[in-house]
């Protein structure tokens, strides 16, 4: 990708870019055996598929619908991504298909300290959890509060730890199918939003920031 003009990112490895001048941008993410090409440009769209198949045996599979469990969907003006697929997985992964659905990921009037007087629950189990958890956060934004939370208590798991994640199990039975929609806009405004508590954690007494941020009307982190 190097040798093609491409550059790699430093935030993400896997991750090649170039830029056209005027031609606009291309970019290429690798996941194993499994790549992504996008871009503006056409001609460049295929002259790199072109050069990856003068190297490597490959087959292209057409337009992005599914890659690591992310759902991509279009029409003329937007792209909607979601993980349904991975939360009906997860769900009937952990007994919770038939789980009675709740409308916030964390009780809002419970705060979790490191509870040493509760009982301790599977360590490796918790850890697997939080961690496809954390994954389901690229679509799922709301719950990324609840995240930062339950994963402070990897190390040492107790079972209220355990029941705040399998809240947030009940809160995915609500809706899903939900993702993030990005619509076609004229602009290309940069927003940027924050906030924060004051020492609200109960272990450490640290602060929380959350931050989010918007590129022509659409979130992007």
């Amino acid at each position: 990708m190097k040798e093609s003009g491409y550059k790699q990112s430093q935030g993400d490895y896997t991750l090649f870019v170039k830029h056209l001048a005027a031609r606009g941008v291309i970019a290429l993410l690798v996941y194993v055996d499994d790549i992504i090409v996008t871009g503006s440009d056409e001609r460049e769209n295929h002259e790199v598929k072109q050069r990856l198949a003068t190297e490597f045996e490959i087959k292209e599979l057409g337009k992005l619908k599914y890659f690591l469990g992310i759902e991509v969907a279009y029409s003329s003006q937007r792209i909607f991504i979601s993980q349904q697929k991975y939360v009906t997985d997860l769900l009937a992964e952990t007994g919770k298909i038939g789980c009675k659905p709740v409308s916030t990921p964390m009780d809002p009037k419970y705060k979790l300290g490191e509870a040493k007087e509760e009982p301790v629950v599977d360590k490796r189990m918790y850890q697997r959890l939080v961690g496809r958890l954390i994954y389901l956060a690229h679509t799922w934004l709301d719950i990324a509060y609840s995240m930062s939370v339950i994963s402070q208590f990897m190390h040492d798991p107790r079972e209220p730890h355990l029941q705040a994640a399998y809240r947030v199990l009940h809160y995915l039975k609500g809706n899903p199918g939900k993702g993030i929609l990005f619509k076609k806009n004229n602009t290309l405004a940069l927003e940027a939003y924050t906030d924060a508590d004051y020492a609200g954690s109960l272990v450490d007494r640290r602060s929380t920031t959350g931050y989010c941020t918007f590129l022509g009307g659409n979130l992007v982190t």
